[in-house]
């Protein structure tokens, strides 16, 4: 039903009903970093074991959120959107009741299947409620909502896990769900089912090789790099990819629509999309190591990334208006100039005063939002109206991505690095030590241990700030090209 038919109030208040699951999934993205130090303690997980609480998330969203797309056009939007709401607040439910870490990877990967559906049913729905001429009004409301929880997950996390439990971070999704679902079935009406086709191969070819790679960075350490079970993980990644690419070339409704990266300026924007993505994932690692090697505590790491945070709410206006005013290429080569700066300081004053080291982690807050606001825009430029939900929804997969490949690799780069320091520094001692407090160590043990971990810390952020100075060279490459291919024009479906 179109937002014309809706009266002011209504049409409001729909915006108002879709508020809740942000609140849930924005919030849950940066609420959980701060507890994981508490929930390793709480739940005797090993390290892989404690990111993979983060990254059943991430690589459920990665590989159902363009397809949860498609279904939520097949089912109807608000439909989706509510059954989206209700299995994310009965997994969030089940996380905070977890006894083991399996129960808990388990029930994450639940909640990143619920936010698929939410995340293009709200879409959607957003452009149902508003008519044309107000929709840039009723998204700039959404996106500052979204990053405004976004922002204030890690103080909330802090202050849950150190004044009552880290369940609560879960349990505060209950009743903002509930609150959530009613107030979608009170404002929002019901959608129309359009008769849509899944490429289900396609699908399947994306799904296999998606898990496959991300299952053989994370598990890499544990198994062997060398063994079998990685090595299949690997030859499955690069099978299954060959046949998705074979399947889409020639699919009339393909899951991925290969043809809108014949166009320089989506594929630069596909490339910044997941750089940012990936590199946001180091906060992960970033909440960990503030408490267990600096040894601050769960509220003083969410006050401070709250802090760290806080220049995305006004730098996506700026973003924008920068965009609007002299095109996209100047605001994004200003935000990777923010993002390649805050790697290298962080590295270099990670043991400063912390009003320096405030410097570095503020430059990631600026240099996001200066990326990723003109790089969607550029994007829904760059390809034909009739292709603009596609364009969208692939976009998204490929962020997904970004998060899910930037949790396995980055875990898995800083776990080598603390083993080669280790290694050389304490010579015959089993790796297995970097896993134990500090406290309970020898002195001289305890030492090669915080300096592993330095090392690990700092060298990742020397090699993540190289790797986006290369990203920014492709982006900025593609920029200057014009494209040589013309996208071809039939019409979309949905998400597909």
């Amino acid at each position: 039903m179109g937002a014309e038919i809706l009266g002011k109030g209504r049409k409001w208040g729909g915006l108002v009903a879709l508020m809740p699951a942000l609140a849930m999934v924005f919030a849950d993205q940066t609420i959980l970093p701060v507890a994981l130090p508490t929930i390793q303690k709480a739940l005797g997980s090993t390290e892989v074991a404690l990111q993979w609480s983060v990254n059943s998330y991430l690589l459920a969203i990665a590989v159902f959120v363009l397809v949860g797309g498609k279904l939520c056009d097949r089912m109807g939007h608000r439909r989706a959107f509510v059954l989206g709401m209700a299995l994310f607040v009965g997994a969030s439910a089940l996380c905070g009741a977890s006894q083991r870490i399996s129960w808990l990877i388990a029930a994450r990967a639940l909640q990143g299947a619920g936010a698929s559906l939410m995340f293009p049913a709200s879409t959607a729905l957003l452009m149902s409620l508003f008519p044309p001429k107000e929709r840039g009004r009723a998204v700039g409301i959404n996106v500052s909502v979204s990053s405004l929880f976004m922002i204030l997950g890690p103080l909330l996390g802090g202050y849950l896990v150190e004044h009552s439990s880290w369940r609560w971070i879960f349990y505060v999704n209950l009743p903002i769900g509930l609150l959530g679902i009613f107030l979608v079935f009170y404002f929002i009406p019901a959608s129309k089912k359009l008769s849509l086709k899944i490429d289900g191969p396609g699908f399947l070819y994306f799904a296999l090789c998606a898990m496959a790679f991300v299952v053989a960075l994370m598990e890499g350490r544990e198994w062997g790099w060398d063994s079998w079970p990685i090595l299949g993980l690997f030859g499955s990644c690069i099978v299954s990819g060959f046949f998705l690419f074979l399947r889409e070339k020639k699919a009339a409704h393909p899951f991925l629509d290969l043809s809108l990266f014949k166009h320089p300026v989506y594929k630069a924007v596909n490339i910044s999309t997941f750089a940012v993505q990936f590199i946001l994932m180091i906060t992960v690692f970033r909440s960990v190591f503030f408490q267990d090697v600096l040894d601050w505590s769960p509220m003083k790491t969410g006050v401070v990334t709250f802090l760290s945070c806080t220049p995305v709410l006004f730098m996506s206006l700026v973003g924008g208006f920068l965009s609007d005013r002299f095109g996209p290429k100047l605001p994004i080569a200003m935000g990777f100039f923010c993002l390649i700066s805050s790697f290298f300081w962080t590295a270099f004053f990670i043991e400063s005063s912390l009003w320096v080291l405030l410097l570095g982690l503020c430059a990631l807050g600026f240099g996001v939002p200066l990326v990723m606001t003109p790089s969607y825009a550029a994007a829904m430029g760059a390809v034909p109206s009739e292709k603009a939900g596609t364009a969208f929804g692939t976009i998204s997969t490929i962020r997904s991505l970004g998060s899910t490949v930037g949790v396995a690799m980055i875990g898995c780069l800083i776990d080598n690095i603390q083993h080669a320091f280790f290694s050389r520094l304490a010579p015959g001692e089993p790796v297995a030590v970097l896993n134990q407090p500090v406290s309970s160590l020898p002195s001289g043990l305890a030492l090669a241990v915080k300096s592993a971990q330095l090392g690990g810390f700092f060298y990742t952020h020397i090699i993540i700030g190289i790797a986006l100075i290369v990203s920014f060279f492709f982006v900025f490459v593609l920029y200057k090209r014009e494209s040589l291919h013309r996208i071809p024009k039939p019409p979309a479906q949905g998400w597909d």
